[in-house]
């Protein structure tokens, strides 16, 4: 099974739950389990943040990054792709629909692909 981290800016928490309901459905695959942040523990401040996250991020095989308009301002966001980064995780990004942001810098190289489940599909296979 093939387990896959989404890494998102939380106003974008929506497009997350497309994604889930995507591999609820398995329009992702077959064999397709998504895991993220199951709380909002910005408040906890950056050692918080990676204590919750570290060990999903670990866990995961790639790390899907959904790109909004503000993705690229997430220190949230840069942390999740550096640690995946860091630790040889594939890093995916998905573009929103209808959202204009930048690539967060660290994966400015990455080609961006569709938010659509049959690219979605290809580009975490």
């Amino acid at each position: 099974m093939k387990s896959v981290f989404i890494s998102y800016k939380y106003e974008d928490k929506p497009w997350k739950e497309r994604i889930e309901e995507l591999a609820k459905n398995r329009r992702l695959g077959d064999d397709i389990t998504i895991t993220g942040e199951s709380e909002d523990v910005r408040q906890g401040g950056n050692k918080a943040i990676k204590n919750h996250l570290g060990p999903k991020i670990r866990g995961a095989s790639t790390i899907l990054v959904l790109v909004g308009n503000d993705t690229h301002n997430s220190n949230g966001v840069d942390y999740e792709i550096q640690f995946a980064k860091s630790h040889r995780k594939k890093v995916v990004p998905a573009r929103i629909p209808d959202t204009q942001g930048g690539l967060p810098d660290k994966i400015r190289d990455k080609d961006v692909v569709a938010f659509e489940p049959e690219a979605i599909a290809r580009a975490i296979e």
